[in-house]
C-alpha cells in the first residue's frame, strides 16, 4: 500500500518534524442513510503556513484487511482521479476551502451501502505527514411495511405477512392485542450492495377476535391486522348471487353492443379524429376499421380512438411519425448511427459489441452511459429505426421486431410519475396505469432517455416499477454517474458505453 509506506518514510526520515505534525480525526464514527450526503473530516496542526503549500497532499482510503479502495487523491492542489475507485466517481469533493484552517474534509454524495466501513485520511504537508481512521455506517430505515393477509390452506387459520425494506437486516417482532408476544416465520432476501427486503409472517385463527401489530424493531415501524374486521369476504353461490350475476351479464351484453354499433358508426364518421398509417404499421381487416381513400390508388388504413387499443403499435409508431427530424439533424443520426455508433459502443469493460446489444433482453435493463447528447441521438436512432422498420439505415445492424410496443420518455422534462410521463408524452391520457402495466411486458421497449436522479417523485416510481416488473425491456439513457441509485436497485442489468472518440486500427 503506498500511502502506508509514504507514511513510514516520513516517519523514518523526519522523527522531529513527524512529532510536530499530527492529525486528529473529527469523529472515529458517522452514520448517515441511504441515498443522502456526508462530510467525514480530520484536523491537522500546524496549519498551512503558506495558503497555497506546494508540498500539500490529502489522500482519503477506504480499507480492509484485504482490499484498499483510492476515494480521494489530491495533489500539490490538484486533484488526481488516475487511481480513484470507480464506484466513487462523480460522488466525492474534498472541501478546499477548510484547508486553510487546518481541515481536510471529505464529502461522499448520494451514499450507497458499499459505501460503509473503514476510511483513512492521510496528510502531508512541508511540516511532515500523519494520518487517521474514522468509520461510516450507511442505514437504510425500515419506512413503510407492507401487509397481506389470505386465507391459509385448509382450517380457518390465516396467514398475516409484513413486508418492508430497509439496511442492515431488522427483527421482526409480533404482538396480539394483549401485548403477547408470537413466534414469526421471518426471512430476509439481499441483494448485493442493495437494500434487504425483509418478510414476516404469522399464522393466526380467524374465528378469533383481536388485534396482531408487526414491528420492524430496527426503527420502528409497523402494521396492524384488525381481525375479523380485515378477513376477505368469501363470495358465497345463493341464489340471490346467480340473480345479481345474470343481471350484470345481460347488462354487460348490451354495452357491449351499444359500443360495437358506436365503433362501426365511428369508423365511417366525418367527426372521428384520424390516424392514418401508410404501410408502417401493420395491416388490419375491415372489421378492424379498414377504409379506402377513392381519391387516391393507394389504400390508406384509418383508425379511430375506438380502434387504439387493439392497433396500439400502429398508434405509437404514427405517433412517431407526427415528429420528424429535421433536415439537418437526420442526416447527422444516420451518419452517426451507420459510421459512429458501432465503433464506440463498448461493454462497462471496454469491449466492443454490436448494436444490437442496445436492445434488451425480455426483463433485463440496459444503462447506456455516454457523453452529452449521445444518449439522446441513439434513442432517436432506436425509434426512427422501430417506426421505420427494414428501411432503416441500420436495419440490418438492429433488429427491433421482436418489439411490439416501444414507449420513450424524455427524462429531461419530466413532472408527473413513469405512468403519468407515458400517458402524456404519448397521448394516451385514456389509459390507465393498470393498463400501462399490462402492455410492458417481454415485447414492449422502454427508454428512459437523458435519466438523471434529483426528481424524488418521478424516481421513486421508476424504481418501484424495475423491482416488479415481469418481462418489460428496458433501456436507460444517461451520462456517467447520473443514477447511482437507479443502478443499485437493478439486479438483472447490464452497463454500455458510448466513448468519446471513435477509435478504430
Amino acid at each position: 500500500m503506498d500511502w502506508a509506506v509514504i507514511v513510514v518514510l516520513n516517519v523514518m526520515f523526519q522523527p522531529s518534524l513527524s512529532v510536530l505534525f499530527t492529525v486528529e480525526a473529527e469523529r472515529t464514527v458517522y452514520e448517515s442513510k441511504f441515498g443522502e450526503d456526508v462530510v467525514m473530516g480530520c484536523r491537522f496542526q500546524p496549519k498551512l503556513s503558506n495558503p497555497h503549500d506546494a508540498d500539500l497532499k490529502v489522500t482519503w482510503h477506504w480499507f480492509t484487511s484485504t482490499l484498499v479502495r483510492d476515494v480521494y487523491r489530491m495533489e500539490n492542489w490538484k486533484e488526481n482521479s488516475a487511481f480513484q475507485d470507480p464506484d466513487y466517481l462523480g460522488r466525492v469533493m474534498l472541501l478546499t476551502d477548510e484547508l486553510r484552517d487546518g481541515w481536510s474534509k471529505l464529502k461522499i454524495s448520494r451514499l450507497r451501502i458499499n459505501d460503509s466501513g473503514t476510511y483513512q485520511c492521510l496528510v502531508q504537508t512541508g511540516e511532515g505527514a500523519d494520518y487517521k481512521t474514522t468509520t461510516l455506517s450507511v442505514v437504510a430505515p425500515y419506512k413503510s411495511v407492507t401487509k397481506h393477509i389470505e386465507k391459509a390452506a385448509g382450517g380457518d387459520e390465516l396467514l398475516l405477512s409484513c413486508q418492508s425494506e430497509g439496511y442492515p437486516e431488522s427483527p421482526v417482532m409480533w404482538q396480539d392485542g394483549q401485548l403477547k408476544t408470537l413466534n414469526p416465520n421471518t426471512t430476509a432476501v439481499t441483494p448485493p450492495q442493495q437494500l434487504v427486503k425483509v418478510t414476516s409472517q404469522i399464522r393466526v385463527r380467524s374465528s378469533a377476535k383481536n388485534n396482531y401489530t408487526c414491528i420492524f424493531t430496527k426503527d420502528g415501524s409497523s402494521a396492524t391486522f384488525q381481525i375479523p374486521d380485515e378477513i376477505p369476504v368469501p363470495q358465497k353461490k345463493n341464489d340471490a348471487l346467480i340473480v345479481v350475476l345474470s343481471i350484470g351479464v345481460i347488462m354487460v351484453a348490451i354495452i357491449v353492443a351499444m359500443l360495437f354499433y358506436r365503433r362501426q358508426k365511428g369508423c365511417r364518421g366525418h367527426s372521428t379524429r384520424k390516424l392514418l398509417v401508410d404501410g408502417r404499421g401493420k395491416s388490419v381487416s375491415v372489421a378492424a376499421c379498414l377504409a379506402k381513400n377513392k381519391g387516391n390508388d393507394e389504400e390508406i388504413t384509418i383508425f379511430n380512438e375506438c380502434c387504439m387499443e387493439e392497433h396500439l403499435g400502429a398508434f405509437l409508431k404514427d405517433h412517431y411519425s407526427n415528429f420528424p427530424l429535421s433536415t439537418e439533424v437526420r442526416p447527422h443520426c444516420e451518419a452517426f448511427a451507420a459510421e459512429e455508433l458501432p465503433h464506440r459502443l463498448q461493454t462497462n469493460e471496454g469491449q466492443p459489441v454490436s448494436l444490437q446489444a442496445l436492445l434488451p433482453e425480455a426483463g433485463e435493463v440496459v444503462f447506456l452511459e455516454g457523453p452529452p447528447g449521445s444518449g439522446k441521438t441513439t434513442a432517436n436512432i432506436l425509434v426512427s429505426s422501430w417506426t421505420e422498420g427494414p428501411t432503416h439505415a441500420v436495419s440490418k445492424l438492429l433488429n427491433l421486431s421482436t418489439v411490439r410496443f416501444l414507449f420513450t420518455v424524455d427524462c429531461s422534462r419530466v413532472k408527473g410519475d413513469l405512468f403519468q410521463e407515458i400517458k402524456m408524452q404519448h397521448s394516451l391520457m385514456q389509459k390507465t396505469g393498470d393498463e400501462l402495466r399490462t402492455l410492458l411486458t417481454s415485447e414492449a421497449l422502454l427508454v428512459l432517455d437523458g435519466y438523471r436522479e434529483g426528481n424524488n417523485f418521478f424516481d421513486e416510481s421508476v424504481r418501484n416499477f424495475l423491482m416488479e416488473r415481469e418481462g418489460c425491456r428496458v433501456l436507460v439513457t444517461s451520462c456517467p454517474g447520473q443514477c447511482p441509485i437507479l443502478n443499485d436497485t437493478v439486479v438483472t442489468g447490464r452497463t454500455l458505453q458510448i466513448q468519446n472518440k471513435v477509435g478504430r486500427s
